[in-house]
């Protein structure tokens, strides 16, 4: 189904890499639930690392494994009335490394935790409508145009009267998850303002001036390996050759 078939304005999804929880159906995000304000959906990367089991100990039922969950609880029992304070409040109490997005009866807003450890980006399609993704490609398949990162400690909220950009109380310093270059992200993707090509390129150079080896040709493990190799094999002038092949019908290798 296209987007332009899709009912309603307003919509959040989630393709879920699952590194807590069961990997099962009832896990699948966003999450929706209703408290007594009205009812709010939200789809998330990251993890977090605390308030689960405090929050068992006052009460609080959780119907699924995925600590996504947590954040639902914190805002249904925030002590503000403002659907964004309450979102603030929560967010503020979270330990650990997110991009969250929320999505209410009016309001689109997203946030992304302290460390600016996941990726959050937004765009612009041409109509003006506003997109969060985690990926830059993502703006791509929608014809969507890139804008910025969304800031470390960053809220920015997305309703009829235009985009409002919030800080969270609580800022680190910032630390990027480096797997996102390494491995999670594919090659043509703008990650933290940085080329992923560029930087996997990078990673080999150095790989040659820092543990150089007298070898024939060098062969990279795809997929991610590609382009390491291929920065390494120009800087130490051998051939790259392709010694593994990938099937690509299958999950993980």
């Amino acid at each position: 189904m296209k987007l332009s078939e899709l009912p309603g304005s307003c919509a959040i999804a989630n393709v879920r890499y699952s590194t807590a929880g069961h990997s099962k159906l009832v896990s699948v995000q966003p999450f929706v639930a209703g408290y007594r304000f009205g009812s709010v959906a939200v789809a998330h990367n990251g993890n977090f690392v605390n308030y689960r089991s405090k929050l068992e100990d006052n009460g609080s039922i959780f119907n699924m494994t995925s600590d996504t969950e947590v954040v639902l609880h914190l805002i249904a029992t925030s002590k503000h009335r403002p659907f964004l304070l309450r979102v603030v409040n929560a967010c503020e109490n979270l330990k650990g490394a997110y991009s969250l997005v929320f999505l209410t009866e009016d309001k689109l807003v997203a946030v992304r935790d302290p460390f600016g450890f996941r990726p959050l980006v937004m765009g612009r399609r041409k109509n003006g409508a506003m997109v969060f993704a985690s990926e830059t490609c993502a703006l791509d398949l929608i014809d969507a145009t890139y804008e910025r990162e969304v800031n470390p400690s960053e809220v920015v909220v997305v309703d009829h009267t235009g985009i409002q950009s919030l800080c969270l109380v609580t800022h680190q310093e910032t630390k990027q998850c480096i797997f996102e270059h390494i491995y999670f992200a594919l090659p043509n993707y703008l990650v933290f303002r940085r080329s992923v090509y560029e930087s996997r390129r990078k990673f080999g150079e150095i790989l040659t001036i820092e543990s150089p080896v007298e070898c024939d040709v060098v062969i990279a493990v795809p997929d991610s390996g590609v382009v390491v190799v291929l920065g390494y094999a120009a800087k130490a002038r051998v051939p790259f050759q392709q010694g593994f092949i990938r099937l690509h019908y299958v999950g993980r290798t």
